[in-house]
């Protein structure tokens, strides 16, 4: 009887001890990944970036990319069928490590200041200080206020129109792939492709 009282009182120490680190680790947060370095170094997030990257590339010839383009609901495709609720929190929580390409950059300011008026007689030097200086603002910015930032005037335009959402090998492939550190090549990479038709998403 006594042995049995013991064992009791032992049991009932042990249920209010509190979980180890290592048991509550198990469940991730959405502030695990903090930077887009640290999403690109994610295996998982990275296939779900290069999905993405290159349904912006070839939705216009491939149904499949094309499908999964139009099933997203986010204004910049972060958002299912890509990736899942805490994901999207993830992605655009991350901090901009990153430098933003000159091509990627570059191309996103002529693309969204290129207005009806067409005006060109902005010196190319005046230019490429305007670009520095842009660059400099989003030092250490989340990657959603980054893309926020860029497109807010084209998206304005756009939705005087009736559409709100920016062209996705235009305007966001070259941009997402600088913001993220990710080579544009690597979404023809055969064993990428490989993966994609097995698997999808």
């Amino acid at each position: 009887m006594a042995k049995a009282k013991q064992k009791q009182r032992a049991d009932n120490r042990s249920s209010r001890v509190p979980k180890s680190h290592s048991e509550t680790a198990r469940a991730p947060t959405t502030t695990a990944l903090t930077s887009t370095t640290a999403i690109a170094s994610d295996l998982t997030l990275r296939y779900k970036l290069l999905v993405l990257l290159h349904d912006f590339l070839k939705f216009t010839k491939d149904p499949a990319a094309e499908r999964r383009i139009n099933s997203t609901t986010d204004e910049h495709y972060i958002s299912l069928p890509y990736f899942s609720q805490d994901e999207v929190a993830m992605v655009k929580s991350a901090v901009v490590e990153t430098k933003i390409s000159e091509h990627a950059l570059g191309g996103m300011l002529e693309h969204i200041n290129n207005d009806d008026d067409n005006d060109t007689t902005q010196p190319a030097d005046e230019e490429r200080t305007s670009s520095c200086s842009v660059f400099e603002a989003f030092e250490d910015k989340t990657f959603d206020s980054v893309v926020r930032s860029l497109l807010s005037n084209f998206i304005d335009k756009r939705r005087a129109s009736g559409d709100a959402r920016p062209c996705g090998p235009h305007q966001l492939a070259p941009l997402y792939a600088s913001l993220f550190g990710i080579d544009l090549k690597e979404t023809q990479d055969e064993r990428f492709l490989g993966r994609l038709r097995r698997a999808g998403v």
